[in-house]
């Protein structure tokens, strides 16, 4: 194995190696085998493209090539050219699973289900790193540098998990970058010469190791100590103001902290996002109206033009029973007790607890804290939701019209916390919530017509493959194209009602689900929901139905009717189920996607994500492709349309004063064919020891043997002749030559001699050459200058003396002009 063989083995190892820190992030963790046959792929095709001695940017070209080829019937074998050639259906299936993929990612709390998004980032992201490290380690021999992706790679893994075996993680991948180093370092001392091992005492006392190697494995190992230990002995930052966290990413210090968790909905669509509809939990419950059996988990209460997420806010230890009234809530209010015991499928690994709003009281086992703003449980030190048996204590609030329509303006900090919006904010929302809106006079009458123009006048059509999305374009979208499915109708509604001044969140959880018994109920993953909460003094937080056919809207919604809840109109008994009346089909909240945004999207609601809008895609990717191939098959022709060219040049008839240079041309160009067919030039050989290597080595014989010698006898008298007699045979003798050595080898070799001629050397030697002259004339241009007239006098010079020597003749000359 030669040097580069062993850099390029090492910067394939070090990347595996560094690779594995991905390792805990999806589950089950196969696709790494995937990932690490495109780094195997990458490094062979890399040692074979540069055997071939391509130009260095045709090697990575060829590399992305390759892994493209093997992607494709990974992926998108339905779309495939043949089943393996990428064409328009292929790419358009990649971007499609690329959308699916970045989705997910904000989807799913770690460790993930590896979904074909998700595998194909992770196994795409893996090969660049792998190509960066070759291109720079090998390819362009800039061996330190390819730390550079590696850290990257590290960066991200170790950063996705900071928890955990971080410390084995550093020691692969630091220890694969060592190697690397020190498989560079020794192809760099072996160029000098041989390698120095010492005397019998020197290898005595290394164990019979060379003492390079073992000087260099005794640094590596001290550094990669020193990392691993000096961070212990290093003072403590402290927590800061956001405490210790645990894997879930909530902060849970001492008696209270902060919830710092930016997308509380990433586990909860881990455990629902399935291809069927999964049950959930199961609860009794002493509740008469299914109105009443909403199981709230968590409220998004923070818009920043993106999404809906949950603000920070102080957890507490749960105490027992919870704070009541809940805030806000006046004594005015007629209220009842609902109580409801709750049975959790072992699966259902969620950190929110499902429990009816508001609870007053819950008995649950495990570390629970309490968020007393949204009167929230979330999981402490890895508790979680999943086969938990608990019972939960809740309220059922009907308030009247006149308490409602009455209600006083909450206080300015509230308002300000709960109706702000972001500068980019599209004005159709206000717009159209004003217009929606006119005539009303109180906010609680704002907020029925809210409802009932997103149910039943506004002519929006329940949509289940409109694309996830509750950022501010996509609410203006909704708007326009008036299609969609929960989370647009729950995010826009509480959108409009802060542009009109009235406090309103986001809530996630579950409508009742399916009756089994008089007061039994199942929930499935179908069964997810979203809605807007929106705020009245004196009676607190209120639940809204604007999703049409799903759910049911409370009674306190329809000023119209008695306090006795009403249904939205919906296809079936149960209140998740679809418009088309099938309840075990998946209708826009029945199927619990929960993405990051906020909501419930179908299982075709990723791909629709990625074909939205992308009707033009293949046609750019494949004119795109179209000119990657046509660059390619140009930088293959250019060393053979170059030999052309330089061969008809040689051998054009030249001026009878420079009848010498046409010799000369002519051995040159018999060199280049030698060299072409596989005999290597020596420029330290004389003409005559050189075209006796040449027979020798080509097996010439007969006419082009005499030929051969013909040419060399007249480069001698080119070179140091006085007078040079130009044979009239000379280019049927060079033609004679040519043909001698192309039968000497086989048809590969003579293809290989056309196509990819070995002397396209003198093309990158001219080349670099150009390139070096111009960047003297453009930093150098004065020096440049000076050279020019130098050598313009040194010619001046030898015609004005006629020797055309050197030394005291051409200072004579100098002197005299």
């Amino acid at each position: 194995m030669n040097g580069r063989t062993r850099i390029a083995c090492s910067a394939a190892f070090a990347t595996l190696l560094t690779s594995l820190c991905l390792w805990p992030l999806v589950t089950p963790a196969h696709w790494i085998f995937q990932a690490w046959f495109m780094i195997v792929l990458t490094a062979g095709v890399g040692l074979g493209f540069r055997r071939l001695g391509l130009p260095r940017p045709l090697t990575p070209l060829a590399q992305f090539l390759a892994v493209l080829l093997i992607l494709t019937p990974m992926f998108a074998a339905g779309q495939a050219i043949l089943g393996f050639l990428p064409g328009p259906g292929a790419f358009t299936q990649f971007y499609d699973l690329f959308v699916q993929g970045f989705n997910e990612m904000g989807q799913y709390g770690i460790p993930a289900p590896v979904e074909p998004g998700l595998r194909l980032i992770l196994i795409g992201a893996v090969f660049l790193i792998a190509l960066l490290v070759d291109t720079l380690a090998v390819t362009y021999q800039r061996v330190a540098l390819a730390g550079l992706p590696l850290l990257a790679l590290y960066s991200v893994g170790t950063g996705l998990h900071s928890s955990g075996a971080v410390w084995l993680w550093f020691l692969l991948s630091a220890g694969g970058y060592l190697m690397l180093l020190m498989a560079e370092g020794h192809d760099r001392l072996s160029r000098w010469g041989r390698v120095f091992h010492g005397s019998a005492a020197t290898l005595a006392s290394t164990s019979g190791g060379n003492p390079l190697s073992s000087t260099g494995y005794r640094i590596a190992g001290l550094a990669l100590a020193t990392g691993l230990l000096l961070p212990l002995g290093l003072p403590s930052l402290g927590t800061g103001l956001i405490g210790s966290y645990n894997h879930n990413g909530i902060g849970l210090g001492g008696g209270g902290t902060i919830i710092t968790a930016v997308n509380p909905l990433a586990s909860l669509a881990q455990t629902l996002n399935q291809p069927a509809n999964q049950t959930v939990l199961t609860y009794t419950t002493t509740s008469t109206s299914a109105a009443n059996q909403y199981l709230r988990i968590v409220d998004l209460d923070d818009f920043d033009g993106v999404r809906w997420t949950t603000s920070q806010h102080q957890v507490v230890n749960l105490p027992a029973p919870l704070p009541s009234p809940p805030t806000g809530l006046s004594t005015a209010v007629a209220q009842s007790t609902v109580l409801t015991n709750i049975n959790t499928e072992d699966g259902y690994d969620q950190q929110w607890l499902p429990m009816p709003y508001p609870a007053t009281n819950v008995t649950v086992s495990g570390d629970w804290k309490y968020e007393p703003e949204g009167r929230t449980l979330v999981g402490a030190d890895g508790t979680n939701a999943g086969g938990l048996q608990y019972s939960v204590t809740s309220l059922v609030l009907d308030p009247t019209t006149a308490q409602l329509r009455n209600a006083p303006a909450p206080s300015a900090a509230f308002l300000k916390t709960y109706t702000a919006l972001p500068k980019n904010l599209p004005a159709l929302v206000h717009a159209d919530a004003l217009q929606v809106t006119r005539g009303a006079t109180s906010a609680y009458d704002e907020a029925v017509d809210l409802q009932k123009w997103f149910t039943t006048t506004g002519g929006f059509v329940y949509n289940p493959n409109v694309p996830a999305d509750t950022g501010s374009n996509a609410m203006a979208t909704f708007l326009t194209n008036r299609e969609g499915f929960c989370v647009h109708f729950a995010a826009t509604m509480a959108a409009m009602a802060r542009s009109l001044g009235i406090p309103a969140r986001v809530a996630i959880g579950f409508t009742p689900g399916t009756q089994l018994s008089a007061n039994t109920w199942e929930v499935g993953t179908k069964d997810a929901h979203a809605w807007p909460e929106l705020y009245f003094s004196g009676v607190g937080w209120l639940r809204f139905e604007p999703t049409p056919s799903i759910g049911i809207a409370p009674s306190y919604s329809i000023p119209s009717t008695t306090s006795t809840s009403t249904a939205v109109p919906t296809s079936g008994a149960t209140a998740g189920a679809g418009p088309s009346g099938q309840a075990g089909k998946a209708s826009g909240c029945s199927r619990v996607g929960l993405r990051s945004t906020g909501g419930c999207p179908t299982a075709t609601s990723g791909s629709a994500a990625g074909s939205t809008g992308t009707a033009a895609w293949p046609r750019v990717l494949l004119l795109v492709l179209a000119g990657i191939a046509a660059l390619l098959l140009l930088l293959l022709l250019i060393p053979m349309l170059w030999r052309i060219a330089t061969r008809r040049a040689r051998l054009r008839p030249a001026r009878r004063e420079l009848s010498e240079q046409q010799v000369l041309a002519a051995w040159e160009e018999l060199i280049d064919s030698a060299w072409d067919l596989g005999i290597p030039p020596d420029d330290a050989e004389t003409p005559r020891r050189t075209i006796a290597r040449i027979m020798a080595a080509g097996g010439l014989t007969g006419e082009p043997r005499e030929a051969a010698g013909r040419l060399a006898v007249a480069t001698e008298q080119a070179l140091y002749a006085p007078a040079v007699v130009v044979p009239t045979t000379l280019r049927s003798d060079l033609q004679s030559v040519r043909t001698g050595l192309q039968a000497s080898v086989g048809r590969g070799a003579r293809a290989r001699a056309v196509l990819l001629p070995p002397s396209r050397a003198r093309l990158h030697q001219r080349l670099r050459a150009t390139a070096r002259r111009t960047a003297q004339s453009v930093f150098d241009p004065l020096g440049t200058a000076a050279r020019r007239a130098s050598a313009l006098g040194g010619r001046l010079t030898r015609r004005e003396d006629g020797t055309g020597g050197t030394g005291g003749g051409a200072g004579t000359g100098a002197e005299e002009l």
